[in-house]
């Protein structure tokens, strides 16, 4: 995926001063880049090179700017089926993801697109019951 518009910060800031004399972090609530917006707590495409059928997916937990100008972004990972080590069969799993624990940081400019992820109820009121067990 080439952009050739990068992702700018949308909003007012917060600052939060650093822990003994370390560097302040500027939080922002949300960022856009052209008509599309991304903010905290919503999901999103990370951009993979290597992983085109099986996207990095994440929720987004905070968006900051440290004290050299890079713009960040802490995420909470989503994993596909295939990436667990559960020996659970779903009825349908070509869309499912699992929450997981796994936060990390990343460059803001890796954030694909703004997606969309659905509880199991959600999904299920979205687009009807499941009929396999």
């Amino acid at each position: 995926l080439f952009r050739s518009e990068l992702w700018k910060w949308d909003g007012k800031s917060t600052k939060r001063p650093g822990l003994k004399g370390k560097a302040k972090k500027v939080f922002y609530k949300a960022i856009s880049r052209g008509k599309e917006t991304v903010k905290v707590g919503d999901s999103a495409i990370f951009v993979s090179k290597e992983r085109v059928n099986c996207p990095y997916i994440g929720r987004i937990e905070s968006l900051w700017e440290g004290w050299n100008g890079q713009m960040m972004v802490r995420v909470q990972w989503y994993y596909h089926p295939e990436e667990t080590e559960s020996n659970k069969k779903l009825a349908d799993p070509r869309n499912a993801l699992f929450e997981s624990q796994h936060e990390d940081e990343n460059d803001i400019q890796t954030i694909a697109h703004k997606c969309q992820v659905l509880s199991f109820a959600q999904y299920k009121k979205r687009f009807g019951g499941v009929t396999k067990k």
